[in-house]
């Protein structure tokens, strides 16, 4: 199975989120409003990986983790390159935020030409929905756009990342000007099928999607599973199909579905990595008309456009997240309390998080976002002395000021109650909150520290 973490270190359940503005790489600020991130594409043993096209797109949180948000609709706002003889590339036009790195059909272009692409991202600026419902975008899928190589790791100034096994993807954060350089990203290639659906004259099954079930059985017949999806023949009636196994040989049976008819291959066996091509699957048909894509009512965009909401930053919950500029991990928790947070960080051998400088709370701020969350800083213990919960001295503030927030009078009399902080929706910085504070019902979640978290693991 694959590792996930950084080089020689089995992590367990902990997301890795390169944190590119820290100064953990080299950057050019003459660029201000974008960055760059190049570097060179390898295959396991090494060797340059030639004209595979790689992008750079947008990332970003689904359910319980980090997702590639990336469907044909948002392709042409992707940055992207193709690595050349030597397996080098350089994306350039990268916009700050949560990205991620991935690799894309060989074909792409031939998906997504240069001149649809730039039709269509006018459109979508102009918001033109006839012209995008006109172009036949809608009826794409993102399972047209399967990347034809698994990226198994990047490796970023001596340090690999690898991507969780359940998202496949490495995300990092990119603040404008940055320039990411001599990255090495090792690469696989995707367990795939290249088929062609005919009817039994030969005639090609042309521009169909279809529904392609296997049934796989391992070759030594400890486990069996089942799986399936929709991929498009093209012109010519060939289509490409990719399996997300990656550990067992196999034994494969094939079969797709076109409207009433059916047809059945294999069984087949694959390994990890294996290409087959040349498969046929024929109709006992006569050729048949091609299904119209089902009608789809038409868009209209309302009159007053929904307030945009902002996408929150791989803000987790139960993942710890490393920083790679100090080893620790961190997590959000929601909370009924400050004390119910600590009960929560004892039981997870984590304390409270703990601040310590200027690049610590933009990682916070850009991984979390600008929340109200308990962190470990009080002074109940000796008034005015503030401390951090895990013994640390305060070295760096980032108050607000005392006044900031319209507070009870039992608040404003009482001064000295203000013992415990949060952070806030204001950039991130600091409030002391009492017992009587209004904040204490809008604080119900936690960050968490583990400084130890690499060991046992």
């Amino acid at each position: 199975m694959k590792r996930f973490g950084i080089k020689n270190r089995a992590l367990g359940p902990l997301v890795v989120i390169v944190s590119l503005f820290i100064g953990a790489v080299s950057s050019n600020f003459a660029e201000k409003e974008t960055g760059t991130f190049s570097g060179r594409v390898v295959d396991v043993d090494g060797n340059p990986v030639a004209e595979l096209p790689v992008m750079i797109g947008t990332a970003m949180v689904i359910g319980p983790g980090i997702q590639p948000a990336f469907h044909p609709m948002s392709y042409p706002m992707t940055q992207r390159a193709r690595t050349d003889g030597d397996g080098r590339f350089s994306i350039t036009g990268i916009a700050s935020g949560m990205s991620y790195f991935s690799a894309l059909p060989q074909n792409v272009d031939d998906l997504f030409p240069r001149d649809l692409e730039a039709k269509i991202a006018k459109a979508i600026e102009e918001r033109d929905f006839a012209t995008i419902f006109a172009s036949g975008v809608t009826e794409m899928e993102p399972e047209d756009f399967e990347p034809d190589a698994e990226v198994l790791s990047i490796d970023i100034r001596g340090i690999t990342f690898y991507p969780r096994d359940d998202f496949s993807i490495i995300a990092f954060n990119v603040e404008p000007g940055t320039h990411v350089k001599n990255v090495q990203v090792t690469v696989q290639p995707r367990m795939r099928i290249r088929g062609r659906v005919l009817f039994k004259d030969g005639t090609p099954l042309r521009n169909a999607r279809l529904r392609l079930r296997y049934n796989a059985t391992r070759v030594d017949e400890q486990g069996h599973r089942s799986s399936g999806g929709n991929p498009r023949t093209d012109a010519n009636g060939y289509f490409l199909f990719y399996f997300n196994e990656k550990d067992d040989t196999s034994n494969y049976t094939i079969s797709v579905e076109y409207q009433e008819l059916s047809a059945t291959a294999g069984p087949v066996r694959l390994s990890p990595g294996d290409r087959l091509d040349g498969l046929t699957l024929t109709f006992d048909s006569e050729p048949i008309a091609a299904e119209p894509p089902p009608d789809k009512p038409p868009f209209i965009p309302p009159t007053t456009p929904p307030k945009p909401r902002p996408i929150p930053i791989a803000a987790f919950d139960a993942v710890w997240i490393v920083n790679p500029a100090n080893g620790h991990a961190y997590k959000r928790i929601p909370c009924e309390s400050r004390d119910d947070a600590i009960a929560q960080a004892a039981e997870e051998k984590a304390h409270l998080v703990t601040i310590n400088d200027a690049e610590e709370q933009a990682w916070l701020s850009a991984v979390f976002g600008h929340e109200f969350y308990w962190i470990g800083l009080s002074d109940a213990e000796k008034e005015g002395q503030w401390q951090w919960d895990n013994g640390d001295p305060l070295t760096y503030e980032n108050w607000l000021p005392d006044d900031f927030f319209a507070e009870p009078s039992d608040v404003k009399e009482n001064p000295d109650e203000r013992d415990y902080v949060v952070t806030t929706f204001a950039d991130g910085k600091w409030y002391a909150v009492s017992p009587h504070s209004g904040l204490l019902r809008m604080t119900a979640m936690a960050l968490l520290e583990k400084v130890d978290a690499f060991e046992g693991q």
